[in-house]
Order: C-alpha cells, then sequence, then structure tokens
C-alpha cells in the first residue's frame, strides 16, 4: 500500500515538520519546485503532495498544477501564511487541492490532514478506465437538461467528457446521468482551444459513494483483470536508479490503453555502470503487454553479461523471442551501456528510432541502427558503437509515440521539434527536460493519444 509523502517547502518549514512527520510516515523532501517534479518522476508514486506557497522559482500553487499534470493521483495538500478568497478558488482550481492549511500549523495538525489524505487516496481507487459511454448533463445552473455527451474515461471519482454541445464552464456544478443513475459532478479543468483536450472537459464527483459507473465497469470483458495488469505492468518499470557521478537521468511512459508494449529500464551492471534500455513492441494491448513482460524478464536476468558481452546478451533475447513468440511479433530496442569513468556509451540499435544526441556545442548525432529488430530472424548478428558524453551534453532515446504524435491537417510532432524543445530545457535536470517534452508533445496532439510515449533523458554533468 503506497504511504509514501512529498514534502516541498523552503527550508526553514522542513526543518519544523521533518522530526514529526519521518517518524510518522515515509517522507521525502524538497526545498524547490523544480526539486518537487525531480522526485515525482524519479522516486513517485507518491500517495500525497504537501506544498508550501512560498518557495523560490515557483510559488506552491503553480508547484501543485504541475504536480497535477505529472501525478494527478495523487492527494495535494497547500500550507500557506495567508490566503484570500480568490487565492483559495485558484489554488482549487489550479493545483485541485484537497486541504488549506495556514501557517503556523501545529504538527499534530498537519499529521491529522495527511492521514486523511492518505485514507481518501485509497478509498479513490483513482485507475481510470478509457471507455466511450454515453451520457447525458443536467445543467440547472444554465437552464439546460439531458445534453448529450460521452465519456473518453472514467475512474471512481470522476470522468473526462467530449463530445459536447456546449462548452462547460470551469466550476460550473451539473448532474451525469449514465443509465439509470445520477450524481453531481464539478468542472475542474476545460480543454484549451488548439491543445489535444479542445472539446473536451474533466469532471470530478461530489458524492463519494455515487459510482454510477458500476454497472458499466463490470460490463467490461476482463475490466478487473486489465486494471490488475495495468498495476503489474507499472511494477516492472524501474522503481530506482543506479548513481552515476557524470550522468543526470530519467525516463517516463505513458501508455495510450489500460497496458501498453513500451518498455524502458535502468540495469545496474555494475560500480559505476547503468544500462539504459528503451523498446518497442509491436502492436498493441495484452499481447504486446506480454512480451513487454517477456523482454524485461529476460533481460534482467541475463544484465550481468550486459556491459561485458552486448551481442551475446542480445542474441540470446533474440533466439528467445524467434521460438517463443508469433512469426508477426517482434522488437525494437535501444541498449546503452554507460560507464561514469570513462564516459563512454557503448550502445547497439536493434532497428530502433535513432536516439539523439544534442551536444553542448548544438551539433546533433543519431545513434542509428546497428542491427535488425529482435524476434524475426534466427540469424541474427549485431555490432556494437560506442560515443562519448561530454558536460552538457543531452541524449534523448524515445519511442516513435513521441515523433508520430499527430497534430492539425495530420501533422506529426516529428524530430525537428523533438529537438527544438530539447534545445531550450538542456541547461536543466534531466526530469525537467523530459517533462518539457511531454509537455509539448501533449499540446501540440489534437485527438486521442494514438500509440505509447516514451522518453528516457539523460543530460551529461
Amino acid at each position: 500500500m503506497n504511504q509514501k509523502i512529498l514534502f516541498v517547502d523552503d527550508e526553514p518549514a522542513l526543518k519544523l515538520y521533518r522530526q514529526t512527520l519521518q517518524g510518522q510516515f515515509d517522507v521525502a523532501t524538497a526545498v524547490s519546485g523544480e526539486g518537487g517534479l525531480s522526485l515525482l518522476f524519479n522516486h513517485g508514486p507518491f500517495a500525497v503532495v504537501i506544498s508550501g506557497m512560498q518557495m523560490a522559482g515557483m510559488d506552491g500553487v503553480e508547484f501543485l498544477r504541475r504536480a497535477r499534470q505529472v501525478a494527478p493521483n495523487t492527494i495535494r495538500l497547500l500550507l500557506t501564511g495567508h490566503v484570500d478568497l480568490n487565492g483559495a478558488v485558484n489554488a482549487v482550481n489550479e493545483g485541485g487541492i484537497f486541504r488549506l492549511l495556514l501557517k503556523p500549523c501545529e504538527p499534530s495538525v498537519l499529521a491529522e490532514a495527511i492521514t486523511t489524505a492518505l485514507a481518501c487516496f485509497h478509498e479513490r481507487k483513482e485507475e481510470r478506465v478509457r471507455i466511450e459511454l454515453p451520457v447525458d448533463l443536467d445543467r440547472p445552473a444554465r437552464g439546460l437538461k439531458l445534453q448529450p455527451a460521452h465519456t473518453v474515461d472514467i475512474s471512481n471519482s470522476g470522468a473526462r467528457l467530449a463530445g459536447l454541445e456546449e462548452p462547460l464552464e470551469l466550476g460550473e456544478v451539473l448532474a451525469i446521468e449514465c443509465g439509470n443513475r445520477r450524481a453531481p459532478f464539478r468542472v475542474i479543468w476545460t480543454g484549451a482551444p488548439g491543445t489535444a483536450k479542445e472539446g473536451q472537459a474533466g469532471l470530478e464527483c461530489l458524492t463519494a459513494d455515487a459510482d454510477i459507473w458500476k454497472m458499466n465497469l463490470r460490463q467490461l470483458e476482463n475490466g478487473e483483470s486489465l486494471m490488475r495488469a495495468r498495476a503489474v505492468q507499472r511494477g516492472l518499470l524501474p522503481q530506482e536508479q543506479p548513481l552515476l557521478k557524470t550522468l543526470d537521468y530519467a525516463g517516463h511512459c505513458i501508455q495510450a490503453r489500460m497496458v501498453g508494449g513500451d518498455y524502458y529500464d535502468f540495469l545496474d551492471l555494475g560500480p559505476g555502470e547503468v544500462g539504459f534500455v528503451l523498446a518497442d513492441v509491436s502492436g498493441k494491448g495484452i499481447a504486446a503487454a506480454l512480451l513487454m513482460a517477456s523482454l524485461q524478464g529476460s533481460l534482467r536476468s541475463q544484465c550481468g553479461i550486459g556491459s561485458k558481452d552486448l551481442p551475446r546478451l542480445l542474441r540470446s533475447l533474440n533466439l528467445h523471442f524467434c521460438k517463443h513468440t508469433a512469426r508477426d511479433r517482434y522488437v525494437t530496442l535501444f541498449f546503452g551501456g554507460y560507464c561514469d569513468a570513462t564516459r563512454t556509451l557503448h550502445y547497439v540499435n536493434c532497428g530502433h528510432n535513432p536516439p539523439v544526441l544534442l551536444r553542448k556545442g548544438g551539433a546533433v548525432e543519431r545513434l542509428n541502427a546497428t542491427t535488425t529488430v529482435l524476434g524475426l530472424f534466427s540469424d541474427w548478428k549485431c555490432s556494437v558503437a560506442e560515443t562519448q558524453l561530454e558536460t552538457g551534453d543531452v541524449l534523448c532515446i524515445y519511442t516513435d509515440g513521441v515523433t508520430e504524435t499527430g497534430g492539425r491537417n495530420e501533422e506529426e510532432f516529428g524530430e525537428a521539434r523533438l529537438l527544438e524543445t530539447l534545445r531550450k530545457s538542456r541547461d536543466l535536470e534531466a526530469a525537467q527536460i523530459l517533462w518539457n517534452v511531454e509537455n509539448v508533445t501533449q499540446q501540440f496532439r489534437v485527438g486521442e493519444q494514438a500509440d505509447d510515449l516514451t522518453l528516457v533523458i539523460a543530460r551529461a554533468r
């Protein structure tokens, strides 16, 4: 059960509460919003996020707004010395604040608020199910009744709607009818024009036990099994990162479906050596997810030989896939073994999108394929390439879900926009560079996410 707490505030406030909280909860701390976002990326998931209002770089509302985008399932608390009505409304709307606490706040009061937030987190079961269900909207404040719409995804605490005849207003309270169930909801966000969420709206349910989707979730074939599969698959992604002195790195995957076929990993290859893996399994859904799990298991069981003999490791993987998977199933994969002492990356690119290496001076290198995909050919050979990473260089390893993200007029996001975003973000920490790429990609997208989107960013220091 997730009991992890992230507390972001200035050092005096952290010092005041740290001893009390660390005796009761599993607490990670940061003294800035940027540091907090880095922890969310690299050390999550967290159940509760607490922020002070006045911090270097960004205020508490801005941090919690961004934390909500990065980790929407967290319960968020804001500590502030003073807040007016407009400030409170802004905090709730922008950051999705669960509770506002005024400073000075007694440690016992803060501990009680965290305990309540943890209980809410575990009761809410915020796993979202992507499904289109017809609904009717009753908008009494506008004098409008039973406007048709449909869900994009649903959870026990809310829904995302599309197909709206008229735009909804932020903060508006309305009723949703689905089948023979009805419950009040509040509009917590609306999609901005020109973004991927244009014409959509996010709503939270105002009645905790309403559960108007219960009937429909039970009708989903293998719905519970899919949610369990997703939880298991998330557990296969890296839960910790081996430390490197010369490289700051981060990874993240946004799945297009309940389960997906993208995979990334950070393998401990020994002192000062890390294996960076990013793979894209052909197909989608359960079949791709099973192949992804098989890939992860095979790599982890054999990673000890990775830094010494990459060809041997990958030949073994290829043979395994050829023997145990359907002929139309294959994997594109990038494996790079990085050595801290020499700052050298030895890599094999198995038919994957060439990662881009943005040099400090502005030049771009592409780590092109050194062999073909895994799983299609039993007679398989590879060559190993290498490159050096110098201070200020930024390496971006990605799946085609990034560059093939569709915008207006069927235009794709493309490598040029990816490089532009990397250039603008190159002086930031790896986790923030990654977040910026994801954010720009999501803003560019029009319509639903069609493919898994996975990134690994490494910045030499």
